[in-house]
């Protein structure tokens, strides 16, 4: 596999230089009648024949980052990608002239690993009607038989395991048109001047391109696609970050106000060609993932079973055909719910109203009409600079205090916006929990300067830090002050900080939030739990909600999205929030007697899967809990 990557350039690199027409006589007859297809489809050879450069801009996603792109096409075999992010960062990646394929970062410039370079070329060719002209012909003799691509007829030329010098081609069934170049994914083809060409791309399984624009033969010089000159990167290892953009940003001296106001971040994803399948046995979050996408095309009457565990927000466009069973609006609703009955609680009057509650987490949606009332502070610190509002942020903060979503539905809200440790492209994320420590003081200083009636009784960080992480001994720190100032920190290092323990509650999508009998083991624990290996019982650990949660969404500040499944990320503001209550009830409340009292009013069930009933608790359960500390208050 070693010669693989360099072969396969050159032979990309000879079809973009390529200007013939093949010779029928020459070709696989199968395979040439395939490709053929596709390119009637998209155009014609005639008109693909004209085609002398193309330019592809757009903007593009990977996990949690977007970007602006640029993608230069030109014969023969040169090429140049260039990403540009919100906080100014530059990385471009190219083939010159002179064969050599590059990188350049803020780092400098190096060459290509031939991994890199062959995604680069694949990339390209999803792109280059050309280029993929000219290597049809090239692939004489290759394997091609019918597959499936997910729920997708295709029809694939080349081998699966990737062996040989060519990737492997996948075209639609259907339609003919190529919807799969390696491990790039093509779809959403719309008409550019003479031809068809993709607007939806997808590099790899965390990343996607949306097309805006496409320009044919634009007079391009070689010059363009030139490795730049520059210092050669330096390597990663020596501890240098091309993610250098990190600012504090606090409140002028003696105020306390919202910083600044990061922008929505635009998850649009495009039109979707199949929906993901939910396997049950993954235990994986995200295996159904329509955030942003377009499903209008899509007949999903048989999907059932997918769509009860799909993660879906406000953007999401759906078919008409959808199946009996399954009604997003009614998902996002009872996804609202905090769930446990918290509601009567509210109706009663038990909201969190004269408590705050602090968060620290990413980049928060400042304006999402789940908080912005009651939103007191909002400051960064070693936070991305200039970031859009992340997934993360609205979620816990709207978990919290949000007027819909949240426990503590009149709590005032103090938020910080931090970053524990450096993204260190190439390698793992460099922890380093001093910030957080720093977050938590922060938030401890404000809290001083506030009225009796208006303090900060709980924080909440979902996350955890362990002794071999960089900054703990100062996080622990931080939490023995607050725990001094009458206030309590819960994160998922809760057994550590305070020797409590809890776990998030799995629900089906449909069942109620308010029925002790909905919930059963989290999604990412339930099998571990059946298995054996994580049970306990019941008055040792508290069982609280997680998955199938609808929160504030980062993309608008009135768009929600739901999770399918959740994690503690979301059970650690719930339990935040419940505290909030509980201060509401009796300000002299502690964090011992509060966890001891829901351990005692909780609820154990009976759950069972097939032949197997187990006992399943404790549960937390609201209402009893404050009745508890409300009689207890009077004596």
């Amino acid at each position: 596999m070693k010669n693989t990557i360099p072969i396969l350039v050159c032979l990309i690199s000879t079809a973009f230089a390529w200007r013939g027409t093949a010779d029928p006589a020459t070709e696989a007859a199968k395979a040439s009648e395939v490709f053929e297809k596709h390119f009637t489809a998209v155009g014609g050879r005639a008109a693909i024949e004209k085609i002398e450069s193309i330019v592809v801009k757009g903007k593009g996603q990977e996990g949690q980052s977007s970007f602006d792109f640029e993608l230069s096409l030109k014969r023969p075999g040169l090429v140049r990608l260039i990403a540009r992010t919100a906080r100014g960062i530059e990385i471009s990646q190219g083939r010159d002239s002179r064969a050599r394929c590059w990188r350049k970062t803020p780092e400098g410039v190096l060459e290509m690993k031939d991994k890199d370079a062959g995604e680069l070329m694949n990339l390209a060719l999803a792109f280059h009607l050309p280029a993929q002209l000219a290597l049809s012909r090239l692939m004489e003799g290759t394997v091609c038989e019918e597959d499936r691509d997910g729920e997708r007829s295709v029809l694939a030329v080349g081998t699966k395991n990737g062996a040989g010098p060519f990737p492997r081609f996948l075209f639609d069934k259907a339609t003919g048109v190529m919807v799969r170049v390696g491990e790039v994914m093509m779809d959403d083809y719309k008409q550019v001047e003479y031809v068809r060409m993709p607007f939806l791309v997808r590099p790899g399984p965390q990343a996607l391109l949306r097309v805006e624009r496409i320009v044919l033969n634009e007079k391009l010089g070689d010059d363009l696609f030139d490795r730049p000159a520059g210092e050669a990167a330096k390597p990663l290892a020596e501890g240098k970050s091309i993610e250098p953009g990190y600012c504090t940003l606090l409140s002028a001296p003696g105020k306390l106000e919202i910083v600044r106001q990061p922008r929505p971040v635009d998850f649009q994803r495009g039109r979707y060609s199949q929906l993901p399948r939910y396997n049950p046995d993954s235990g994986g979050h995200w295996q159904v993932d329509v955030r942003g996408a377009d499903l209008s095309q899509l007949d999903l009457s048989d999907r059932l079973a997918d769509l009860l565990h799909a993660d879906f927000d406000s953007v999401t466009r759906w078919p008409e055909k959808l199946p009996a069973g399954f009604d997003p609006q009614r998902v996002m609703e009872l996804g609202k719910d905090p769930g446990l009955n918290v509601r009567k609680l509210h109706a009663r009057g038990i909201t969190g109203k004269g408590v705050a509650v602090g968060v620290i987490d990413q980049t928060l949606l400042v304006d999402h009409v789940e908080y912005r009332d009651r939103l007191r502070l909002y400051e960064e610190i070693h936070s991305l600079a200039g970031a859009p509002a992340q997934m993360h942020g609205p979620a816990v903060a709207s978990i919290a205090v949000g007027k819909t979503v949240g426990v503590a539905s009149e709590s005032d809200l103090y938020y910080i916006a931090e970053t524990h440790g450096v993204f260190q492209p190439g390698k793992d994320f460099d922890w380093d929990f001093t910030w957080l420590a720093k977050s938590i003081h922060r938030l401890l200083d404000v809290n001083a300067s506030l009225p009796a009636g208006r303090k900060i009784r709980v924080i909440s960080i979902s996350v955890g830090w362990s002794p071999n992480q960089k900054g703990y001994a100062e996080a622990m720190a931080a939490v023995e002050r607050a725990r001094k100032e009458n206030v309590f920190v819960v994160s998922t290092a809760i057994e550590a900080c305070y020797q409590l323990a809890f776990h998030g509650l799995g629900r089906d999508t449909m069942a109620d939030p308010n029925d002790f009998s909905s919930f059963k083991p989290g999604s990412w624990w339930a099998a571990m739990f059946w298995g054996g290996q994580q049970r306990f019982a019941p008055g040792k650990r508290l069982l609280v909600p997680m998955d199938a949660r609808t929160t504030a969404s980062p993309t608008g500040i009135d768009h929600y999205v739901h999770y399918d499944s959740g994690g503690w990320s979301w059970s650690v503001p719930w339990i935040a929030g419940l505290y909030a209550l509980a201060c509401q009830i009796d300000p002299a409340i502690t964090p011992e007697r509060f966890w001891a009292e829901a351990l005692h009013t909780g609820k154990t069930i009976r759950i069972r899967k097939d032949s197997l009933e187990l006992e399943f608790g404790t549960i937390v359960d609201p209402v009893a809990l404050m009745e508890r500390i409300e009689a207890a208050k009077k004596g």
